[in-house]
């Protein structure tokens, strides 16, 4: 954390600049490689995660997306979406070890035709990248005054859209205990602040691995059989022919539950 500095041809020992803050309470929100997190002794808390058998490729392009949207295809999913009037990002499910050089420009567009069962706009890729689907959760998100709060507690795959829920909920839930100690001593809800969020965190944990592997197995039966790939377009077909099924679904999707 320091710099040398030279005087006169001689390098000179480092200078501390490290400051020391001491703090009532410690948000630690910054994200699943941060300081907060790895900063517990180890053995403090308990590691759950799970690894998919898939990744995504997420490639980013120059090109409106038009037509926008999800296709499942017996090659594996794919999505567009809109990235500003003439961008877009696109998502091409692809085995978990794959990596960006065996996804040439070609391929990508090929692969986009193909799933989409379209013709698809091309334009100049700006990025391409490996995205791996995962889940994780520490348990318990405090420790200490340090209380961890959205991605530094848990990690849900995209496909589930929760991550920004999530830390909102574990933001909520801190704030409104720590006014609560502050105005009124109250220390309860503090002490219960991991147990809170954990709860909420599992339910929508179990949500993001079903529609994962809904959407994935619905598709591409090379990853967990023929058996499973008829479960998911049988689940799929629930959704859409049952008003049941579909609410408890937009419940999930909107976070109400």
């Amino acid at each position: 954390m320091g710099a040398r500095r030279r005087r006169e041809g001689r390098l000179l020992p480092e200078e501390d600049h490290r400051r020391h803050l001491a703090c009532d309470y410690v948000a630690g929100c910054d994200g699943f490689h941060g300081v907060s997190r790895t900063s517990i002794p180890a053995g403090a808390l308990t590691l759950h995660s799970h690894e998919y058998p898939y990744s995504w490729l997420s490639v980013m392009a120059e090109v409106p997306a038009y037509p926008f949207g999800m296709a499942i295809h017996d090659r594996g999913l794919a999505a567009r979406y809109p990235r500003g009037a003439d961008a877009s990002r696109l998502y091409l499910q692809c085995p978990a070890g794959d990596t960006p050089a065996q996804w040439p420009d070609e391929r990508v567009w090929s692969e986009l035709r193909a799933r989409f069962g379209a013709d698809i706009p091309t334009g100049r890729i700006v990025d391409k990248r490996i995205v791996p689907l995962r889940s994780v959760v520490y348990s318990p998100m405090s420790h200490g005054r340090l209380y961890l709060l959205g991605d530094s507690a848990h990690i849900v795959p995209p496909m589930s859209a929760k991550g920004i829920h999530l830390a909102l909920y574990d933001t909520e839930v801190f704030a409104r205990a720590i006014i609560a100690k502050v105005r009124e001593g109250d220390a309860s809800l503090l002490d219960g602040y991991s147990d809170t969020c954990l709860r909420h965190v599992w339910n929508y944990q179990a949500y993001a691995a079903w529609i994962t592997d809904l959407m994935h197995n619905a598709g591409d039966a090379s990853y967990e059989g023929a058996f499973r790939k008829q479960i998911s377009r049988a689940e799929l077909r629930r959704l859409h022919d049952s008003p049941t099924a579909g609410r408890l679904y937009d419940e999930l999707v909107d976070g109400l539950l």
